[in-house]
């Protein structure tokens, strides 16, 4: 007998996209706790359950630029994460295999430590000026 339904649940903490936003950030305290909720749901049920970005850490790290995931966008950019709105190839002018090669995907690729968590969540965003300097070159 086949059961549908949903096998795979994210939980997405919040990135703060403006300045002044810092304050709704999960503490650590917070993150832990998440954790060891999601831990307990997946001992629980028979599904996956991923807090997002909190459980990088057992991932190796941000899972942007293609080490995970790509987000593309309503208007077709490739960008390296949903909440990194950052993008140097659009699926309506390459194809997906050469949008994946593209330089700030590629250079994100090669230097992981950029993509080191930070403070409020976001490497990318915390990092803007460097993504900018690879796409605007």
């Amino acid at each position: 007998m086949l059961v549908s339904g949903a096998r795979i649940f994210t939980f997405v903490e919040y990135v703060p996209m403006a300045p002044g936003m810092e304050n709704l950030v999960l503490t650590h305290g917070q993150k832990k706790t998440l954790q060891a909720v999601l831990a307990e749901f997946n001992r629980k049920f028979p599904a996956l359950f991923i807090g997002f970005p909190g459980d990088e850490d057992a991932y190796g790290g941000c899972l942007a630029a293609g080490r995970g995931f790509v987000h593309v966008s309503p208007y077709g950019d490739l960008e390296p994460c949903p909440e990194a709105p950052f993008s140097d190839a659009n699926l309506t002018e390459v194809p997906l295999k050469e949008a994946l090669r593209s330089r700030l995907l590629a250079r994100l690729r090669q230097e992981p430590e950029i993509l080191t968590e930070s403070e409020g969540g976001c490497a990318l965003r915390a990092n803007r000026a460097w993504v900018q300097q690879i796409i605007f070159r």
